[in-house]
């Protein structure tokens, strides 16, 4: 289910008090940003907000590196050529913190201009299973949540993103967990700091109850460095969007993820009446005419097309304007080389194969 909030990303604060901070945002401001996280994934067990932590100590990187490729090989497929791309944009991490017996380890980290990925290996020290009952649902993702996950990239302004739980080979006694982040702002290298606390099963299909795997909190610090090989396509063209003029403001590509930027040339109309983080009627609407409306297509040179429309995205009111964005990132990598266009509204955008 989409969910629509202000983001709060860029403040220090509890949970509880962002949430309330934002509910009175909310019904105080005459713009605010509505973001919409996309539909894909968006049913995965576990699924946590990118927001803030407090700044912690991180642990040395312990075991044996794995490479980006091997560590993503189930989050965006594991074929050579694959691979290979994750490799050259990846990086290896290795960080590691241990509570109530149970390790948790950054395995590495991949990323773009404006998207990152993160992949953790989370086992107990004494080699037993870190659940008795982890079937996956039918997604393939496993019934664990954490209480907080908080990962602090150094990123001005807000993202959205999905998070979950998979095992990559069930023979061993580890399991993984994934953080997917799109942003409205590029990122810059620097430091990545992450913080988990008390993990817990999931005991019902409802996924409303859930008892104990360990308690305490996981801190860890690391290098937030990839390659960044997107590349950005001509804009500035005119469009109509359900009837209203928009400009495209730009087009982003990479093998990780895509993000297009544009603006509306009137100020959308929320009304905010919805209650406990659910959109009203109206804003529901609003947010469909605006945005999830707008068709994106990806078209590969081998003939088959990938339908992004559904993802996600902000909606900012500005001045009379309404400044929107629409990104996320690929279920498996792709090679440049491989992708013939991308199609905005009716505009084709060509790739070249020097690009």
């Amino acid at each position: 289910m989409k969910t629509y909030h202000q983001s709060m990303d860029e403040l220090h604060f509890t949970p509880e008090e962002k949430e309330a901070m934002t509910e009175r945002l909310l019904k105080a401001s005459q713009a605010p940003v509505h973001r919409v996280r996309p539909l894909r994934r968006m049913a995965a067990v576990g699924v946590a907000a990118a927001l803030v932590l407090t700044v912690g100590v991180g642990a040395a990187a312990t075991g044996v590196l794995k490479s980006a490729g091997e560590a993503f090989s189930e989050v965006f497929g594991g074929a050579p050529a694959q691979t290979e791309i994750i490799d050259r944009i990846g990086r290896p991490v290795g960080a590691s913190d241990t509570a109530d017996g149970v390790v948790i380890t950054a395995d590495a980290i991949v990323g773009d201009r404006y998207s990152y990925a993160i992949v953790y290996t989370i086992a107990r020290e004494d080699g037993k299973p870190l659940a008795e009952d982890l079937t996956p649902n039918a997604f393939g993702y496993l019934p664990l949540r954490f209480e907080s996950a908080d990962v602090d990239v150094g990123q001005q302004g807000g993202s959205h993103g999905a998070s979950y739980f998979f095992d990559a080979d069930p023979e061993d006694n580890a399991v993984q967990y994934v953080d997917l982040r799109t942003g409205d702002t590029p990122l810059t290298p620097g430091t990545a700091r992450a913080s988990f606390r008390d993990l817990s099963v999931y005991t019902d299909n409802d996924y409303t109850k859930s008892t104990p795997v360990a308690q305490g909190k996981w801190k860890m610090r690391f290098a937030f460095q990839f390659e960044d090989t997107s590349v950005s396509l001509p804009a500035g063209q005119s469009f109509l969007l359900n009837g209203m003029e928009a400009t495209l403001d730009s087009v982003v590509l990479s093998p990780l993820s895509f993000q297009v930027s544009y603006t509306v040339q009137q100020e959308v109309q929320w009304d905010n009446a919805g209650g406990n983080g659910q959109q009203s009627a109206h804003d529901r609407e609003e947010s469909l005419r605006y945005l999830e409306s707008l068709p994106v297509v990806l078209t590969k040179r081998d003939g088959t097309t990938i339908d992004l429309t559904s993802s996600g995205g902000s909606i900012s009111p500005q001045g009379g304007k309404t400044v929107c964005q629409k990104s996320d990132i690929f279920s498996s990598v792709l090679s440049l080389e491989e992708i013939e266009s991308i199609t905005v509204a009716d505009l084709t955008f060509p790739l070249t194969q020097g690009e």
